[in-house]
């Protein structure tokens, strides 16, 4: 029998709409991927241990539609505890002052599927999933079970298969703008 190890979770999963992938929001390095300064008023401030982030692609990402990574979480830090625990992986958000600001979390996942520039399309059942709009949305554990095991039959094993759509040498982002409607997770 195929355990998936998240079937008994009972938290909340998240995924939201990218508006661009440079390989900071999220960030993948050293086998860990790590999210943070993109939705620090919502999905970095709310995840906890074991709830999944699921990033789709918007148009600026050039895959619009499509799964851009999705990663379970393992930590939800303070920046000053990330930095502390992670020194080197912590670097690539010290010249984001956004980022690097008090108040910031960082979500740190070592079991994550990140396709960037291969992104995925999700076949109907998983339309669930999809955000078509900014900000994000819940989503149901069942619906994890469905992307973990399409992942799996795909024959997808955790890590990095792609590269960012629109890489660092491209615009980069300045932390994305807040917004002045009241989440909606």
């Amino acid at each position: 029998m195929l355990t998936l190890g998240f079937e008994t979770h009972m938290g909340k999963n998240y995924a939201y709409r990218m508006d661009h992938d440079t390989g900071f929001a999220p960030h993948v390095e050293g086998g860990l991927c790590f999210l943070s300064g993109c939705k620090k008023t919502t999905i970095e401030l709310w995840a906890s241990e074991n709830d999944w982030v699921i990033g789709i692609g918007g148009n600026g990402t050039k895959k619009p539609d499509r799964l851009i990574y999705a990663m379970k979480v393992n930590k939800n830090l303070t920046f000053d505890a990330f930095r502390k625990k992670y020194p080197e992986q912590s670097r690539y958000l010290t010249p984001n002052n956004k980022a690097s600001s008090p108040g910031t979390n960082v979500l740190v996942s070592d079991e994550f599927y990140y396709f960037g520039d291969k992104a995925l399309e999700l076949p109907k059942q998983l339309g669930t999933i999809i955000i078509d709009r900014h900000g994000c949305k819940r989503i149901a554990d069942e619906d994890i079970t469905k992307l973990k095991r399409y992942l799996d039959r795909l024959g997808f094993k955790p890590g990095k298969h792609g590269t960012p759509n629109n890489p660092m040498d491209s615009p980069r982002c300045g932390g994305c703008r807040p917004r002045t409607k009241k989440a909606i997770c």
